[in-house]
């Protein structure tokens, strides 16, 4: 799909969403309405697996000329806000000795899977776009739509990148659901036992 013939600045922006929007919102699998396992925090995700709005229209391309420097830094930092939307690692570990009956009785990690995820905004990877070749969208050149397109595709290359690399959040839990009951019984066993040895002092 060619940008526009001629260049415009709402042709920039839907070109953009196709090549690089698109891609960030796709095939997430964990998000606030889906998490890899209940212990995981709500806080560690910024929205859904529906993905990202986005965040610019045409009129965020100001100026009555399209310039390569305006290009650039609206495009390259729009890029950048999506590079949350990446890989997590979900480790879900379980500790203590096990030989619980409860819901995990068995010690040791229960759960690993990487996935895309929606992250919380921390996750960003802030100078992503930083290193994105600005051949072709110099200030002084004549843009042509080839080269508008070879850059944008250079943006989403960046950012794939950085989604494809992974955050690791490692949720540590207690050996079973039942911890609280077991250690209450532990409790209440060892305190009989205290109460029998008074009685036999006595």
């Amino acid at each position: 799909m060619a940008i526009s013939d001629p260049i415009s600045k709402a042709g920039i922006v839907n070109r953009f969403d196709d090549l690089v929007r698109d891609v960030a919102n796709a095939s997430i699998s964990y998000g606030t309405n889906n998490k890899p396992f209940s212990e995981m925090p709500n806080a560690r995700y910024g929205g859904t697996t529906s993905g990202v709005s986005s965040g610019i229209n045409a009129n965020s391309i100001t100026g009555d000329l399209i310039t390569a420097s305006t290009i650039r830094v609206v495009l390259q930092a729009e890029a950048a806000n999506y590079t949350n939307l990446r890989n997590q690692r979900a480790i879900l570990f379980v500790t203590g000795p096990g030989g619980n009956t409860g819901t995990r009785p068995t010690a040791g990690t229960v759960f690993d899977n990487t996935a895309k995820a929606h992250l919380d905004t921390g996750n960003r990877v802030s100078t992503a776009m930083n290193s994105v070749s600005a051949t072709g969208v110099l200030s002084g050149d004549v843009i042509s739509d080839t080269n508008l397109e070879t850059y944008l595709n250079r943006i989403k290359d960046a950012y794939v990148a950085v989604r494809n690399s992974a955050v690791t959040d490692q949720i540590n839990v207690c050996h079973a659901s039942c911890h609280s009951s077991c250690h209450g019984s532990r409790g209440r066993r060892w305190l009989l036992k205290q109460k029998r040895l008074l009685l036999l002092m006595i």
